[in-house]
C-alpha cells in the first residue's frame, strides 16, 4: 500500500514532469532553501514542492499559482523554445534536482522508463512532443486530487504523508537503513 501511496505521489507531483524539470530559482529577498527557516522535511518530497509553488507564501497554493509555476518549470526545461518538449528534452532534464545517478548524473535504465512512461502518457496527440496544452487538463485534474476538501487550494496538510525513510527502501527491494 505504502508503494502505491508513493507511486500515486510520484505521479501527481510528475503530471507535469516536463514543467517540473528544473529546479525554480528562489525569488529574490527570499531565504536560501535549507536555510534557518526550514523545517525537517524543506527540502525533499511534497513539501519542498509546496513550498516552491506558493509564491506569495501563504500556506495556500492556488491553481493560478500552480499553473504558473508550471509554465515557469516548462519554459526552463524547453532548450530550444520552440514550446514543446521531444522525449529527449524530457530526458535531458533533471527532474528530481540534487539526485545524480550511479555514473553522476546520467538516468539509470529504470529511471529512462519511467521519463518514458510519463512522456507517452503527457503526449495526448501522440506527435513525438509534450505541449502546455498536453499538460494542463492533467495537471488540473491532479490539482483536483490534491485539493481534498475542494476549497480551491491545496494547503500542507493536504498532501499525503511520504512513508518512513526505512520503507522507502525496503520498497525498492534495497536494505533498510540501520
Amino acid at each position: 500500500m505504502k508503494t502505491f501511496r508513493m507511486a500515486l505521489l510520484g505521479t501527481a507531483l510528475l503530471a507535469a514532469a516536463p514543467a517540473l524539470a528544473q529546479p525554480a530559482a528562489p525569488p529574490a529577498g527570499a531565504p536560501a532553501p535549507g536555510g534557518p527557516a526550514a523545517g525537517p522535511r524543506a527540502e525533499r518530497g511534497p513539501g519542498a514542492m509546496f513550498n516552491q509553488v506558493d509564491a506569495n507564501k501563504d500556506g495556500k497554493v492556488t491553481w493560478d499559482e500552480a499553473w504558473v509555476f508550471i509554465q515557469q518549470r516548462f519554459a526552463a526545461a524547453d532548450p530550444d523554445k520552440d514550446g514543446s518538449l521531444t522525449q529527449k528534452e524530457m530526458e535531458a532534464a533533471r527532474l528530481r534536482p540534487g539526485r545524480a545517478g550511479p555514473d553522476g548524473g546520467h538516468m539509470g535504465p529504470r529511471h529512462a522508463q519511467m521519463i518514458g512512461m510519463m512522456f507517452r502518457g503527457l503526449d495526448a496527440n501522440r506527435d513525438g512532443v509534450v505541449t502546455l496544452e498536453e499538460i494542463r487538463p492533467m495537471a488540473e485534474a491532479r490539482f483536483r486530487a490534491f485539493d481534498v476538501n475542494g476549497d480551491g487550494v491545496v494547503t500542507k496538510d493536504e498532501l499525503p504523508a511520504p512513508p518512513p525513510r526505512g520503507e522507502r527502501h525496503r520498497d525498492r527491494g534495497g536494505p533498510a537503513p540501520t
